[in-house]
């Protein structure tokens, strides 16, 4: 649904064809050495141009190298390029006669490579070396997952491999897993003030237990390593329970769950809890026996931060129900939980301005909300100053307006009416609105502040929070 009808909204549907990049010619089909520290500040789109044209002239002089080199210079260039355009995985996939690769920039598969189907260039055979796995797939369909870690651009980058058989043979996803994305606090999450102070109390208490919610890769795993890189400390115990470790930070002892070995969840948490811990981070919450001893651990003087797969910061408290959890439990040692999504940032260099949408367009789409969330929408975008924008497409954005991503946030934190309705056992229609009514900024809310300010677009927001409407 959009808000506004203009020329600049149809302009910005109709982005302009990219212009072709300058790129370096590449090297000879030699062992190529590392890239100079000037490839890390190419712009958008210019590593993934200059990918194709230095991998075409590898391709043609094939004969002059022997086939592992020219795969080992392939798959490392494209490693460098993706780390290059800020990707966060790299597809490799089989069809037909050919080898696909695709990066997901920004939340968005994008085409990079296209590259003929030949058994003599093992590419996909020197990335399942590099993860441990035998150079050739295995005969049996089965999954495999290992990982590894190359300098790349002048820094480690560590990369997850995950193996899938397909009916035209193996698919590889590598998860590329950049320290320097991660180094962030929760000052640079993206909060409003108002849940930055939140925040800072909640990273602040003594005991208790604090969730976070959202979808497969909205950004959870990087909000808790920010949330234990604002409270550490050389005098505080940190131990996290995960699964997988993806991130090795020092200064915080990290654990690995194990299930063939019979280090689960449950058995892990009661170990923790003798190694006199202050504060537990838990990966998931994902069965009942987890859920309890954690709570139970909230209670007895630890600082909790886990995840949970709910939709909403309010839906923690039904989930948990579900979970068997009894409703003491959760109202003594509940903090509170935040739910949140990335949204695309719309470009600096082509965003254009835009009105605020008209008053019959905002009560039209507000209607169906409850009323104190609708009113507090309606005051946010009429409130004087907006700075409103709608995406165009350049070429520094690959055409797509959208440049960088930034989380919007939902936190609810308990209080006594709360803990009376959970006691009580109320839905969770009726804890978020009580949630509202106590200052709760829900995620459409945080959004559409987050557009008025001219982060995003009010399209973006709408898109990523279509299921909150």
């Amino acid at each position: 649904m959009a808000f506004w009808n203009n020329d600049k909204q149809q302009e910005s549907q109709n982005p302009q064809p990219a212009q072709p990049q300058d790129t370096a010619r590449a090297s000879q089909p030699q062992r190529t050495p590392a890239p100079p520290p000037a490839q890390q500040t190419m712009p958008p789109g210019a590593a993934m141009a200059a990918l194709e044209e230095k991998v075409n002239l590898l391709l043609k002089n094939t004969g002059r190298s022997p086939a592992i080199d020219v795969a080992i210079q392939i798959s490392d260039l494209i490693l460098e390029a993706a780390v290059c355009e800020r990707a966060s995985d790299i597809h490799f996939e089989y069809h037909a006669n050919n080898l696909r690769v695709r990066f997901r920039i920004d939340g968005a598969l994008q085409d990079v490579l296209v590259l003929p189907r030949n058994q003599n260039l093992p590419i996909t055979q020197r990335l399942r070396v590099l993860a441990g796995f035998d150079p050739e797939p295995p005969t049996t369909f089965r999954t495999e997952e290992g990982r590894f870690q190359k300098v790349l651009n002048g820094r480690p980058i560590q990369i997850r491999v995950s193996s899938f058989p397909t009916i035209n043979g193996e698919k590889l996803v590598l998860r590329v897993l950049d320290r320097n994305q991660m180094g962030l606090n929760i000052e640079q999450l993206g909060m409003t003030p108002e849940n930055l102070a939140v925040m800072r109390k909640v990273v602040k208490s003594p005991y208790g237990i604090f969730f976070i919610t959202g979808a497969t890769g909205s950004g959870k795993t990087t909000t808790l390593y920010a949330m234990l890189k604002t409270v550490g400390s050389p005098m505080i115990n940190v131990i996290t329970l995960e699964d997988p470790v993806e991130y090795r930070v020092e200064g915080i002892n990290q654990a690995q769950i194990n299930q063939k070995t019979g280090f689960s969840w449950g058995e892990g948490l009661r170990t923790i809890l003798r190694q006199d811990p202050d504060i537990i981070m838990v990966g998931e919450i994902r069965d009942h026996e987890t859920a309890e001893i954690s709570m139970r651990a909230a209670l007895t003087g630890h600082l909790i931060f886990t995840t949970l797969h709910t939709i909403s910061a309010p839906g923690v408290v039904e989930r948990l129900f579900e979970m068997g959890i009894p409703p003491f439990l959760m109202a003594s040692s509940m903090l509170g939980s935040l739910s949140q999504r990335l949204v695309r940032r719309v470009c600096p260099q082509c965003a254009q301005n835009a009105a605020p949408p008209p008053e019959q367009a905002v009560d039209e789409f507000v209607k169906s909300l409850d009323p104190a969330e609708a009113k507090a929408i309606k005051e946010i975008i009429f409130k004087p100053g907006s700075n409103f924008k709608i995406e165009k497409g350049c070429p520094a954005c690959r055409n797509t307006g959208y440049l960088g991503r930034t989380g919007i946030f939902e936190i609810m934190i308990m209080n006594e009416e709360l803990r009376k309705q959970i006691l009580s056992h109320a839905s969770t229609d009726s804890i978020r609105r009580t949630a509202v009514q106590h200052g709760m900024q829900t995620l459409l809310m945080d959004g559409i502040y987050k557009a008025w300010m001219g982060t995003t677009t009010l399209s973006e927001v709408l898109r990523v929070t279509a299921t909150m409407v």
